[in-house]
């Protein structure tokens, strides 16, 4: 960590007591301030403000995101990057989000193309995750408005804004605030704001269309735009229309993920289609003529079908086997099985239909008034294939013949056997577990604006904002699946199970008439809306020496909603619900009122002192937020007419999500390992009767160990007790004109987050369990375990996590884990600490016009402290941060006559290796600092359009050109053998398009 401090400070340093001496030039009102500073395309030409005789009242000042007060220059205490139409056609995005995703500051991980097209609780919803903070501590507005968030939250907890649904015809440019803005925004804006301004005042029609497809198969997609307008002198009328159609793309599409053979570790053994796992085995009991009780390593786990079963169930499947760690002192063969290779299965792009449509219109009903409207709409339908159905459950049998496993327990344990039968239906059998979405969003302002005394600027908008999503899936019915292959749940052992007595055995063939009793389809309803009156009054408030003082006052109601709604099926408890599926209803409303105000106050001549405040009312019986205060100081200076210099300071929140606070009683499944009873039994099989230990015991490691994952059910609900995630922001940098044609900018940035809302899992709640542990009998545990700075044993942490899990007595199987309950607290805090830095350059020669950008995003540092009793440590380089430490993007554009090329790229730095080995651990610790990482991953963008006459351009584009597959990582093991969260889409691979646009 040292280094990154020395990083840090020198940063710093350059940043506070450099720039001045080192920088002589600023441009305060030109394009390359504007367009190269930011994402957009330097200009051919550009007069500095030291050259422009226009004198200030003349200049039109104009609202930029991040401020209410209109301003003269793009750059002000807060940094803004700004993405135009233009630039996004010619780096060949296709969306919006495309575009967002390119960002430099989105280094956090996301739900990536292949996992949402897997299935989860968003599968057709798409957002970025700026800073790495989370999806949903960005704010998205679009004309400076608040959109609905999506109704299905993010991992079944966290509200966000769903990017899909912007279409890309109705939009002008995106403004991005990069820090946070709560003094004027109010809540959300803890990471940035994201500001989608659309299409005003157009003049002409224009017809475009594009289509394209991947050069390794599948992903055709067709694109069709019409937008439209017509300005007179009282009114303007702008409109678009797009429909958006993608096919999908499928696993077996692509040559290196379409097999188990496929991993980058070599041959990987198939998936267990069908097996019988022999849990007397498994738990350390096996017959034997001279020991009833042991560890036996090589008895095997799984009971040979052999192949003529595997055959006969007509699945396709094949006759394996299963040997982990050949060839080691670790190798473990846990038999033979039906085997099925799911690679190919998978589905990497959805499917997926757009329908949009767009409508602005302005009235100037007097010289002094403006009324207006807009309404965007959008309509998608999409696709996603899903996995296979299967079962996967206890059985104890009756053998009559005396040949049953549960011998060693007497008691006639020999006429009972204790067995796992999993089987995995094949699409032919059964069909996926795909999933229909239906997603459609409003969005209507309407408003009135004018000039008051001649002086101040008013405008008064009220604001709608719904979504509503209905997603269907096909699921095995419980009813029925217990019928045809479980039988009745057993009465005998102490333990549950079932008695296997169903009507159908697990090899059997599936015929259709049991398809047609097995299969339902399974449905989910959810809506959410936004409703929001905003006034907004600004202009000079009065003159110092230095200059005027300008001001902003804004005073805004808001009440949000939203509902999910279950079928009856999955909210039944008495057996005719869906088969290992349960869900979690919602619902509510939450109300707000906030005044707030900006003043911007010359100090000096060329130095601004800017201060904002807001104050946010909640509702006091929906959360424990009540009222919270935001304030905003920021400071510019122009040393030169060419040389900004900024800081800046302040608060943001985050109300707490409204599925964490009004989510219903709910169930689902998951499966996990209950690390804490494995070391029990590990240590309990290996002493003998005597109470000793075999000289060559190792200790027990829970990585490592043969400890079998269960399924568990946990329980969790919303909370009305939460309070606001707080947040504070820091920033200084410049911005410098060189020359005409050279500039840049440079920002480091600091954001602290407390009270941070942590949705607890499974698999965490567990793993604490086991690190809480109170292990000071020697006797029951020899051996220490390395301790995590992050959990005291006997800690207040400790007994409220124990009081999570309910455990119930397995008989001779030991404890088993009934119900773990999750929650949603304020516990968490974290920081993150790096520079943003952009370069654009302008080169115009006779053989055509050059320019050049790039921008860099680099974390310096990322502390996190889960709760109050634990440390604070550094994450940035820990082997579960799976955060870029570094975004590079760029692109260079080339203009002649009429034809016009752009090249583009973005860099993803590295990213820790996903299982790292015990080489590069830190023995001493639980966290492993400084492991081995990838190597960085690059993409590259070509777009090239030629305008053959006023009315008609043809362009065609290259998206990921040279195809490169994501770093090799030995280690990652699983499809789809690289991280989809952070190489997003990477399995799409190269896509050509062409794209025809006439104006009429």
């Amino acid at each position: 960590m040292k280094n990154v401090s020395i990083i840090a400070a020198s940063v710093r340093t350059a940043l506070l007591f450099g720039a001045v001496a080192s920088f002589t030039g600023y441009a305060n009102e030109n394009d390359i301030s504007v367009d190269a500073v930011t994402e957009t395309v330097v200009e051919e030409t550009n007069d500095s403000v030291d050259e422009t005789t226009t004198s200030e009242e003349e200049i039109e000042r104009v609202e930029i995101t991040g401020s209410r007060i209109k301003a003269v220059d793009m750059e002000g205490v807060s940094p803004v990057v700004v993405i135009n139409a233009e630039d996004m056609a010619a780096k060949g995005f296709a969306t919006a989000f495309d575009a967002l995703k390119d960002l430099t500051q989105n280094t956090g991980v996301s739900q990536g193309a292949e996992a949402a097209a897997s299935g989860g609780f968003t599968p057709n919803a798409q957002s970025v995750n700026l800073r790495g903070l989370g999806n949903n501590q960005t704010l998205v507005l679009v004309n400076g408005r608040r959109m609905a968030d999506y109704p299905s939250p993010y991992n079944g907890s966290s509200n966000f804004v769903n990017l899909s649904t912007i279409p890309m015809a109705a939009i002008d440019r995106i403004e991005i605030v990069t820090a946070g803005a709560s003094a004027v925004y109010g809540s959300d804006a803890i990471a940035g704001v994201m500001n989608i301004i659309t299409k005003k005042d157009v003049e002409e029609t224009t017809v475009s269309v594009k289509v394209g497809a991947t050069t390794e198969g599948g992903g055709e997609e067709g694109r069709v735009q019409l937008v439209t307008g017509f300005v007179d002198d009282d009114y303007s009328i702008t409109g678009s229309i797009e429909f958006h159609k993608q096919e999908p793309i499928f696993s077996s599409e692509r040559s290196f993920m379409d097999s188990v053979d496929d991993g980058p570790a070599g041959h990987q053994y198939l998936d267990r289609g069908i097996v019988i796992v022999d849990q007397m085995a498994v738990l350390g009991f096996y017959p034997d003529d001279e020991e009833t009780e042991d560890i036996d390593e090589r008895r095997r786990w799984y009971r040979d079908p052999g192949a003529q079963k595997c055959n006969d169930s007509l699945n396709g499947y094949e006759h394996t086997q299963r040997i982990m760690e050949e060839g080691t002192d670790d190798e473990f063969d846990y038999g033979y099985y039906c085997g099925v290779d799911l690679s190919g299965t998978r589905t990497i792009r959805n499917e997926r239909e757009t329908v949009s449509a767009y409508l602005s219109g302005i009235y100037n009903l007097t010289d002094d008034i403006e009324v207006y409207a807009d309404v965007l709409y959008s309509q998608q339908d999409a696709y996603t294939q899903g996995g296979f159905h299967f079962i996967n459950n206890p059985i104890i049998e009756d053998r009559l013949d005396g040949t049953g496993n549960m011998a060693p327990l007497g008691e006639g344990g020999q006429f009972y056997d204790y067995h796992i039968e999993q089987r995995l239906f094949a699409k032919h059998e059964l069909g996926f577990r795909d999933n229909n979405i239906e997603d459609s969003s409003l969005l209507l302002n309407m408003g009135m604006k004018g000039l008051l005394f001649d002086e101040y600027d008013w405008d008064i908008t009220v604001s709608r904002s719904e979504n509503d999503n209905t997603s269907s899936s096909n699921q095995l019915k419980e009813e029925a699946v217990i019928d045809t292959f479980l039988g009745n749940v057993g009465q005998v052992w102490d333990i549950f199970y079932y008695d296997g007595l169903g009507s159908a055995d697990l090899y059997q063939p599936i015929t259709a008439d049991m398809r047609n009793d097995l299969v339902g389809r399974q449905k989910t309803v959810a809506d959410s809306y936004s409703n929001t009156i905003t006034g907004v009054l600004t202009g000079q408030a009065f003159e110092l020496p230095a200059g005027d003082v300008y001001f902003a006052m804004v005073a805004e109601w808001n009440k949000q909603g939203y509902d999910i709604s279950l079928d009856d099926r999955m909210l039944n408890d008495a057996g005719m619900g869906w088969w290992n599926l349960t869900g979690t209803e919602g619902g509510g409303d939450r109300s707000r009122y906030a005044f707030g105000g900006e003043l911007d106050l010359p100090i000096i001549e060329d130095m601004n002192l800017k201060l904002a405040g807001r104050y946010d009312q909640y509702d006091d019986d929906t959360t424990d937020v009540g009222g919270r205060f935001s304030p905003q100081v920021g400071l510019t200076y122009k040393p030169t007419s060419n040389l900004l210099l900024r800081g800046n300071w302040g608060k943001s929140f985050r109300a707490p999500d409204m599925h964490r606070v009004f989510a219903t009683d709910g169930g689902y499944y998951t499966a996990g390992v209950d690390f804490s009873s494995c070391e029990d039994q590990y240590y309990e099989n290996a002493r003998d009767t005597a109470g000793n230990y075999p000289a060559d015991l190792e200790p027990f490691d829970p990585e490592s160990a043969n400890c079998p994952a269960q399924s568990i059910k946990g329980n969790s609900k919303g909370s009305k007790t939460l309070k606001e995630e707080e947040g504070t922001n820091y920033g200084v940098g410049f911005v410098w004109d060189v020359t005409d044609d050279l500039n840049l900018s440079l920002d480091w940035y600091t954001i602290e987050q407390e009270q941070v809302v942590t949705g607890e899992s499974v698999a965490t709640i567990l793993s604490t369990d086991y690190y809480c542990k109170d292990r000071s009998d020697e006797e029951l545990y020899p051996f220490p375990v390395t301790e995590r700075p992050d959990i005291v044993p006997g800690s207040s942490q400790c007994i409220e996590n124990e009081a999570k899990i309910s455990r119930g007595d397995g008989g001779f199987a030991g404890p088993v884990i009934d119900t773990v309950t999750t929650s949603h607290i304020n516990a968490a805090k974290q920081t993150i600490e790096g520079v943003d830095a952009k370069v654009g350059y302008f080169y115009g020669s006779g053989f055509g016009d050059w320019n050049f950008n790039v921008a860099w995003t680099h974390t310096l540092d990322t502390t996190v402290q889960f709760d109050q009793q634990s440390e604070e440590i550094h994450i940035r380089d820990l082997w579960w941060n799976k955060d870029a430490r570094s975004v590079v993007n760029g692109s260079v554009s080339w203009r002649q006559d009429n034809l016009a090329v752009t090249f583009s790229g973005r860099r993803i730095g590295s990213i820790p290796i996903y299982n790292p080995p015990a080489e590069f651990s830190d023995e001493d610790s639980y966290f492993e600092g400084n492991v081995e990482r990838l190597d960085p991953y690059y993409t590259f963008n070509l777009t090239a359009g030629y305008q053959f006459n006023d009315s008609l351009t043809v362009s065609g584009q290259v998206v990921n050109i040279f195809n490169p597959e994501p770093p090799e990582d030995e280690s990652h093991t699983v499809w789809p053998y690289y991280n989809g969260n952070v190489y997003g889409g990477a399995a799409i691979g190269r896509t050509v398009s062409i794209e025809l646009v006439y104006v009429l």
